[in-house]
């Protein structure tokens, strides 16, 4: 095998859900050891990734690739190699968290005390003592923590994740995105759509789709990213937010005053750095209490780069 066929390789897929176009030439590699978050508006696309590279839904051109094994040609080996965590569970009645787990591991191909193992830890994973619970009492975090588990039962190379932290709370989402990181750190890869761009920072990598197509990837660090608008910084600086406005807009610098301890700016890397922004406040004699990114910067990329995105 070919060492760039490794990992997750999507080669000028195509996704069409009936008649309409879905997803549009895309191509990107994930390599072994990448957690990548998926960005975008309402209908740009990630979900229906997601469910393109699950074999859920066939490409209408161009191939996805998972250690070489094509999701036209091989399905099943593909399946084999990835968990795929669904937005929702599908309606279950009456049936026991347990069952639920046992049927998709045995469709993984676990038997005996293999799956007995598998089953237990996922149970423990979602937090659920009572093996018995029915599907219809859990909360909703607890149900998602639950089709985690589902999606790590057989110990899955590539693990797709849509919309992973929607009901979790704080405590959960930690959890979760340790389990990201421990894959990850692990030489396996991670692909997440993330509905409000309010990227955890357990993701390397970031990419952005609009209208069906990638419109920009890249580390998932601000500064491998160029927002068109300018980044949007909130500086708290006790008792001289106005003090620090006049010396930020001397800088060419738009700053608007908050209150006596807060102001928020926006300014060009490329013009300015932060680094040189912050320490022209702090040699202007103005203690800096906190600084950082509002709102977070993907969501600022987001809206910079595809405003006007919306189902195509």
């Amino acid at each position: 095998m070919n060492l760039s066929e490794h990992g997750v390789v999507i080669d000028q897929a195509t996704l069409q859900r009936g008649r309409r176009t879905v997803l549009t030439d895309l191509t990107l590699a994930v390599p072994p050891g990448r957690s990548l978050a998926l960005i975008g508006a309402t209908g740009s696309g990630k979900s229906s990734l997601l469910a393109g590279l699950a074999t859920v839904l066939p490409l209408h051109a161009g191939d996805i690739r998972l250690d070489g094994h094509s999701v036209r040609t091989d399905p099943a080996a593909v399946r084999q190699r990835l968990g795929f965590v669904p937005a929702g569970i599908s309606a279950w009645p009456h049936a026991r968290a347990d069952e639920f787990l046992e049927l998709f591991g045995v469709e993984a191909g676990l038997r005996g005390k293999p799956l007995r193992t598998a089953v237990g830890k996922g149970l423990a994973l979602a937090g659920i003592a009572e093996p018995g619970t029915p599907l219809d009492s859990l909360p909703a975090g607890q149900t998602q923590r639950l089709l985690v588990a589902r999606g790590l039962l057989h110990d899955p190379q590539v693990l797709l994740l849509d919309a992973p932290f929607a009901g979790l709370d704080p405590r959960e989402r930690l959890d979760l995105e340790q389990v990201i990181t421990d894959m990850q750190l692990g030489g396996r890869i991670v692909v997440a759509a993330i509905d409000d761009a309010a990227v955890p920072t357990c993701f390397t990598h970031l990419a952005v789709l609009a209208a069906g197509r990638l419109v920009a990837h890249g580390p998932a660090v601000a500064a491998a990213f160029e927002c068109t608008r300018g980044w949007a910084r909130r500086i708290t600086c006790p008792a001289a937010a106005a003090q620090a406005a006049v010396v930020l807009r001397r800088l060419g610098v738009d700053a608007s005053v908050i209150d006596d301890d807060m102001l928020d700016c926006r300014h060009d890397p490329l013009v300015l750095s932060f680094s040189e922004l912050i320490t022209a406040l702090v040699g202007a004699g103005i203690a800096i209490e906190a600084a950082g990114f509002q709102p977070p910067w993907p969501a600022q990329l987001l809206e910079s780069i595809a405003p006007d995105n919306g189902p195509p």
